[in-house]
């Protein structure tokens, strides 16, 4: 794990969030499934188009597999509530930040590693906030349990764009892209989702 770089995310969610999310929280526990469904994709998406880096292939193929692990974990909980996962819906949180933050001049691989970083971090906190203040014994434990696998999701990117990439160029792109990150997050309207943004009243 990394300890000379930290994900700097910009904008702390507030507590108020987890208040706001728990009024319906099937929708979130289908969107969370569906942002595990698309990390694995995401995971081998990254995998097709770095076949020459064997390293890397195989750490995100591990990382592939947990988030299929924990999809099917999550279905496994909504299910035993009555529930079924919901029809997927755009990710307009990873796709604004993909918009706003990846620049012609940048190396793919690193803006997709960083991208990858920040949204796990934002998971993370996400997770932590629900472990922490949830009124659901089932759903905090689930988040609780899951925190330790973000973490490791979350320093896996940052040092395999550490690996690849000067260490000058990964502090400067990762500042820039959590710069976005926050604009990102802070603007989007509510909803019932993992990275929606924050709930009107706060």
């Amino acid at each position: 794990m990394s300890t000379t770089l930290v994900t700097p995310l910009q904008w702390a969610t507030p507590v108020e969030w987890v208040e706001a999310v728990a009024t319906d929280t099937l929708a979130l526990l289908s969107d969370h499934a569906h942002c595990e469904l698309k990390a694995a994709s995401s995971a081998q998406l990254l995998i097709a188009k770095n076949t020459q880096r064997p390293e890397l292939v195989k750490q995100l193929l591990i990382i592939a597999h947990e988030e299929l692990e924990h999809f099917g974990r999550v279905v496994e909980v909504i299910e035993g509530r009555g529930g079924q996962l919901t029809p997927v819906r755009g990710n307009r949180y990873a796709g604004e930040l993909l918009r706003r933050g990846v620049l012609g001049s940048s190396p793919h691989l690193l803006d997709r590693l960083l991208v990858a970083a920040l949204i796990e971090a934002r998971s993370l906190e996400r997770f932590r906030l629900l472990a922490d203040h949830l009124p659901d014994p089932e759903l905090s434990a689930l988040y609780a349990d899951l925190l330790t696998s973000e973490a490791s999701h979350r320093a896996f990117f940052l040092d395999a764009a550490r690996g690849h990439f000067s260490e000058e160029m990964v502090s400067s792109e990762l500042e820039r892209f959590a710069e976005v990150e926050a604009s990102v997050i802070r603007e989007l309207p509510f909803d019932h989702l993992v990275h929606s943004g924050p709930p009107p009243s706060a």
